[in-house]
């Protein structure tokens, strides 16, 4: 009986690791399908849009049904996507895309993968590396986007936390802080600095 009852245990602690597991590369798996189907939809969109000049109607908006269609070819998991348009401009050769996954858990949890991607026609004749900028709060992702290799970095919105007041970014490793118009050769990941609020 003893035997049986250390065997249960032991096959629920191998369930439950394995579920944690799997909920933990689902959501890298999820992160970097939405990142790399960003990447190439926004691409192959300017690439379009470089090879044949502008469209006749001259219009946002086939430049954004093109974006569409060719970020739907590359995302292949059952997701919710929700596509924001930051800017499309055809005479710039500019466009700028937010992509939000929501997607189930295998606990039935509700969980969410954002990626931004902002791409101006001039740096696209360029094949140039992209960087991955990861903003922290207290160790969990709380903003991840793409950029081009020594490229500018885009401050996220001000995190909040309960009983503390939010001081700034600082980089993870050289303990440099987040400025406006900061650059970046490589990848960075940012943490989220806060102080005690006095009552």
């Amino acid at each position: 009986m003893k035997h049986l009852v250390y065997g249960i245990s032991l096959l629920a602690i191998a369930i439950m690791a394995v579920a944690g597991a799997m909920a933990a590369s689902g959501r890298d798996v999820r992160e970097n399908e939405a990142d790399k189907a960003l990447n190439t939809a926004v691409e192959q969109t300017l690439g379009q849009l470089k090879r044949y000049g502008n469209y006749e109607i001259g219009s946002e908006q086939e430049l954004i049904a093109d974006f569409q269609q060719a970020l739907l070819l590359h995302i292949s998991s059952d997701a919710d996507i929700k596509v924001k348009i930051l800017t499309a401009d055809v005479e710039k050769g500019v466009l700028d895309v937010e992509v939000r996954q929501t997607y189930r858990t295998v606990k039935q949890k509700e969980k969410q993968a954002v990626c931004r991607k902002t791409v101006i026609l001039e740096e696209f004749t360029e094949k140039r590396a992209y960087c991955i900028a990861e903003f922290l709060v207290d160790g969990v992702v709380y903003e991840k986007y793409s950029f081009y290799k020594g490229g500018s970095l885009a401050m996220p919105k001000e995190p909040r936390r309960d009983g503390s007041v939010f001081r700034g970014w600082k980089a993870k490793g050289t303990g440099n802080w987040f400025v406006p118009g900061m650059t970046a050769q490589e990848d960075i990941t940012m943490e989220a600095v806060f102080q005690p609020s006095t009552p």
